[in-house]
């Protein structure tokens, strides 16, 4: 499962090619789940489908209401991000926070938000791409482990945790 804006920021490009490669190499691969509404410059994502012969495989949604998004992810065998430019990467988190095993990029704030409890693949690298999508399939107790590192992830990374930490930035400015 993708789930967000169809962008080319987004990496859709990169992750159908992987996609197509993996669903290659697996006797039954999972469907890909594009879930989100049209950004800019969507066309080409839509196009990358085609050509690859994937429109069997591949399953465009329109927008999901945020009251729908949980069950979504939480369906998932797992959520894939691989975007090469977020500003904090609210998706992965949230996805983590369902208990579902994520896949992100290397790139932008991703590794930071996720931690170790992620596959992070290179985003510019398909090849990187179509094995953390090889991984996440064939490797059970990594699923496993990645599900119950990721509760515990998004957990420590609430709004409370958040207040808490800038307050103490301010007492220590305050104090010097």
């Amino acid at each position: 499962l993708y789930l967000g804006t169809l962008e080319p920021r987004k990496n859709l490009v990169r992750l159908i090619e992987g996609y197509a490669a993996y669903a290659k190499s697996m006797d039954t691969p999972a469907q890909l789940v594009l879930a989100g509404g049209k950004g800019w410059l969507y066309d080409e994502i839509f196009a990358k489908v085609e050509s690859l012969g994937l429109k069997d495989r591949v399953l465009f949604t329109q927008y999901i209401a945020s009251e729908d998004m949980c069950a979504l992810m939480s369906g998932a065998l797992a959520f894939t991000f691989p975007s090469l430019y977020e500003g904090f990467g609210m998706p992965p988190l949230e996805a983590m926070a369902c208990g579902t095993p994520v896949l992100v990029s290397d790139a932008a704030s991703l590794p930071e938000v996720t931690g170790e409890s992620a596959v992070i693949v290179r985003a510019e690298d398909v090849g990187s791409i179509t094995q953390g999508l090889v991984t996440l399939d064939t490797d059970a107790a990594l699923r496993a482990r990645l599900s119950e590192e990721g509760l515990a992830r998004a957990q420590s990374m609430t709004w409370e945790h958040s207040a808490a930490l800038l307050y103490q930035v301010y007492e220590e400015i305050l104090g010097a």
